[in-house]
């Protein structure tokens, strides 16, 4: 069962990943001159975002944790999936500046907390079950 999660869960990250990576590039050919870099980067990661989390969440719906989809949880895993920027950048400049590792070492080192993190986030906001009220 935990082999199958991993590897449903790699599955879907290397999915999430490359569909991230084409919309940044396809983006970026579409807008080719007609907007700045900055200009194309926000339009790339809003676009990202938004294909990125209803993808990933189907995926891991299905895939990786095996609950139905519903609306309520995808608003949680779009919450969650909001704060990888974030995090990761906070990650990465702790793992940089205040611990003093060089980037060779903190980027990957974050790389690597952030996959846990993310399949921790990613797991509460599909696969935890609401307090239930009265």
């Amino acid at each position: 069962m935990i082999w199958r999660t991993g590897l449903a869960y790699g599955f879907v990250a290397g999915t999430c990943l490359a569909l991230h990576n084409a919309v940044m590039i396809g983006v970026d050919w579409a807008a080719h001159g007609r907007l700045s870099a900055l200009g194309v980067s926000a339009l790339g990661f809003a676009l990202s975002f938004v294909v990125v989390s209803v993808v990933g969440y189907g995926l891991h719906s299905r895939l990786t944790f095996r609950e139905a989809l519903s609306l309520r949880r995808y608003g949680r895993y779009a919450l969650a999936m909001s704060t990888n920027t974030p995090l990761a950048l906070g990650v990465t400049w702790a793992l940089r500046g205040p611990a003093g590792l060089p980037m060779v070492w903190a980027a990957p080192l974050a790389s690597c907390l952030m996959t846990g993190a993310n399949f921790l986030l990613s797991r509460w906001a599909i696969a935890s079950r609401p307090v239930p009220r009265g």
